[in-house]
């Protein structure tokens, strides 16, 4: 038995992490392991070390812990409660990942380094509070939420934490990325208008969010912000924004309307996709590029209207918009791909405005025989 670690019935105790575990790969003690003891001497944890332990409910760790990597405990379901030591003095990311059951989390004031996404947990969690030991110098904690020291940037909110409502500080100029995600009882949250800044999937998978308001001072959409909020009906931008990041408008199944505002330059990937109620939209001038799948899967959307400043259309960029009957090719317009509209079983008349476009080669040979096109260049 090596020297590195030793076995108790359902009990592990670590010694130290200088040899390899191979049996961390096993599917067997991945299974059997209840309880995980550290002796005191062990500085880190290394990346992914417990992950896959199904059946850990008890986790000691020692008082000279400095680092826990990132994924260290991912996937640990049976999990409930874990004690972060005095003189810890870094996450990780995804240390906690798809380890639901973890209710509450107590950052020693020693802790001062957070990976980007070391709090980030995903469905199904049962994290109801985030505190922080007063006399931390990087973090603070206001009613369970986590923020930097000078509270400007909102880093992440408990996904358990039972609010309908929340109001989002006016001293907050940025939200982390996924700092909202997968929360379970927020319907409304209403935002500073000293916001500039959100981060990638800051709203993301917020099922019971009807409503969303973005201040006039956010630069732009970053990706995933919104991704999978089923139950948002409306969504207000602000007048400009800089970027609409992919997959940013996706997948909100009662989005009944949306203006885009002008600013970005670019619809990228499925940016504004899979929006199963949204019946008409308007690009933005400026726009010069809608990338791959940018507009996919709305099944409803019957209007679209392309600016001038449209230069190609990219594959799958209009795919499965079935309901789609007409649309108007912009004079500027040099390139479409033959995938753009596939899946577009309802289109019967598409006008082109280009000089650029001569033929029908881009469209599918399925739309041919029913699709009439019309000149005028």
């Amino acid at each position: 038995m090596s020297s590195s670690y030793t076995i108790k019935k359902n009990k592990l105790f670590i010694h130290d992490f200088k040899d390899r575990f191979d049996y961390w790969t096993s599917q067997e003690w991945r299974e059997q392991i209840t309880t995980l003891v550290i002796d005191d001497g062990v500085s880190e944890i290394p990346n992914g070390a417990f992950e896959y332990f199904k059946r850990l409910e008890e986790v000691h760790l020692p008082s000279s812990l400095k680092r826990i990597g990132d994924s260290a405990f991912s996937q640990c379901e049976s999990l409930t409660k874990i004690h972060l030591p005095n003189g810890l003095e870094s996450l990780g990311n995804y240390v906690f990942q798809d380890t639901p059951g973890v209710r509450e989390l107590n950052l020693p004031a020693s802790l001062t380094g957070l990976g980007e996404q070391a709090l980030y947990i995903g469905s199904g969690s049962h994290l109801h509070a985030i505190r922080t030991a007063a006399d931390n110098p990087a973090y603070t904690s206001v009613d369970g939420v986590l923020f930097s020291k000078d509270m400007t940037r909102l880093i992440k909110y408990p996904s358990a934490k039972r609010m309908a409502e929340y109001q989002v500080p006016e001293t907050v100029t940025e939200i982390a990325g996924d700092a909202f995600a997968h929360t379970n009882y927020l319907h409304r949250v209403a935002l500073p208008k000293s916001l500039r800044i959100l981060g990638s999937g800051v709203f993301s998978f917020c099922n019971h969010i009807e409503e969303l308001v973005i201040p006039e001072t956010v630069e732009g959409i970053p990706s995933y912000a919104f991704f999978c909020c089923e139950n948002m009906e409306r969504l207000t931008l602000p007048s400009r924004i800089k970027y609409l990041g992919y997959e940013s408008i996706c997948n909100c199944s009662r989005l009944k309307a949306l203006i885009l505002p002008p600013g970005f330059t670019q619809l990228d990937y499925a940016a504004v996709g899979g929006n199963a109620k949204l019946k008409e939209l308007v690009i933005p001038e400026g726009v010069s590029e809608l990338n791959n799948s940018a507009l996919i899967d709305n099944i409803n959307l019957c209007r679209i209207v392309l600016p001038s400043s449209l230069t190609a259309i990219w594959d799958h960029a209009f795919q499965r918009c079935c309901s789609l009957k007409e649309i108007e090719i912009p004079e500027n317009v040099e390139y479409i791909d033959d995938e753009a509209f596939l899946g577009c079983t309802g289109v019967r008349r598409i006008i082109i405005r280009s000089k650029h476009i001569k033929d029908d080669h881009w469209l599918p040979d399925e739309l041919k025989e029913k699709v009439k096109i019309e000149y005028y260049t």
